[in-house]
């Protein structure tokens, strides 16, 4: 699930955040969260007393917590339950509602991103009630998480039979199918719905996707267009279109395609990774290349010894030979000894810097 408080303005950023620390139990910074939220609102608001309501609960909950140092702290499932349904229209909430204790304690996990938890009460859940679209829905959307994509398929067609007009489940199914290279399943899911203007950016992009599985890359492009006219900031949607403009050869609209999913979201290392990649391959703009490798070196520190190297290559490119020998030989030191052949570029490298 996408994290949108990263993106989102005042009190929106800041209710999401707080209902995203509090559904991983941090009590004590949700109430920071809502008290700023309920902050940047006035006393006519509605959404005040929502808020207030919320402050307190963190209070108890918080002081549950300390009060009951002995005892493992197990938040009350309801309100939980209530926050990761939050984002539901009403009607869709109404029928998560009406179910069981597995179904909510399995959904509250899901959001949480346990998927093997999740899973784990879905099932049985599932087993209570087979007749439930919304739980092989979710049963689905778990296993999928967990990795399990065939089982994921198979409770999904069960969704599908049940609900075989819901566009949700028409999108999860379809996104299944790319994961398991299922293309032309998903473009068959997927085209009626964009056809009738259902499905909003995600049914777009993840057409796009299959299309592009599909060697169609003209109708793909056409498709992630779409998804970024609805959705400005749909970042995947920028990247999976830079990834086709590489593939066929532009070079230039890649490497623009790819920078903008990159700034919009700079903690993801795929982007970042390509991005790198793509200036050190093609001899592009240094400067993208090493705000792309400095970004790296944070959120993938793993990788550290590779995006030294990169850096490097950079230095050296931009006349900067001697600035280039530090990351070079911090790159030599933090490579894995298993790695020689990369280890004798490093090392090649460096003699070269002396010559």
């Amino acid at each position: 699930m996408r994290a949108l408080w990263n993106r989102l303005k005042g009190y929106d950023r800041l209710k999401e955040r707080g209902d995203h620390l509090f559904l991983s139990g941090e009590f004590g910074d949700a109430g920071t969260a809502y008290r700023r939220a309920r902050s940047v609102l006035s006393e006519s608001d509605a959404r005040a007393l929502a808020m207030e309501a919320l402050i307190r609960s963190c209070e108890r909950q918080a002081a549950g917590e300390a009060g009951e140092e002995e005892d493992e702290f197990v938040p009350g499932l309801d309100d939980l339950f209530e926050l990761a349904i939050g984002d539901k229209p009403e009607s869709r909430a109404e029928a998560y509602r009406i179910l069981g204790q597995d179904f909510r304690a399995g959904y509250v996990a899901l959001v949480q991103g346990s998927a093997s938890r999740a899973v784990h009460f879905l099932e049985r859940a599932a087993e209570a009630t087979p007749s439930s679209f919304v739980v092989h829905l979710e049963l689905g959307r778990a296993l999928s998480l967990g990795g399990r994509l065939e089982d994921a398929r198979k409770a999904l067609a069960v969704a599908e039979r049940l609900a075989p007009e819901d566009d949700e489940g028409r999108i999860l199914s379809a996104a299944v199918h790319i994961e398991r290279g299922g293309f032309s399943e998903a473009r068959a899911r997927l085209l009626p719905l964009v056809e009738r203007g259902g499905g909003g950016p995600e049914a777009r992009f993840l057409l796009g996707k299959a299309l592009a599985g599909m060697g169609r890359w003209e109708e793909a492009l056409d498709r992630l267009r779409e998804t970024v006219s609805l959705e400005p900031h749909f970042h995947e949607a920028f990247f999976e279109a830079g990834r086709i403009l590489r593939e066929r050869g532009d070079t230039e609209g890649a490497f623009e395609l790819m920078k903008r999913a990159s700034d919009l979201a700079p903690d993801e290392v795929r982007y970042a990774r390509e991005l790198a990649s793509l200036v050190i391959e093609r001899s592009l703009d240094e400067e993208a290349g090493l705000a792309a490798c400095d970004r790296l070196m944070v959120a993938d520190p793993g990788n550290s010894w590779q995006y030294l190297y990169w850096i490097a290559e950079l230095y050296i490119r931009r006349g900067w030979t001697r600035e280039a020998r530090d990351p070079l030989e911090k790159a030599l030191f933090l490579a894995p000894p298993e790695l020689r052949r990369e280890r004798h570029s490093i090392e090649s490298r460096l003699r070269s810097l002396s010559e």
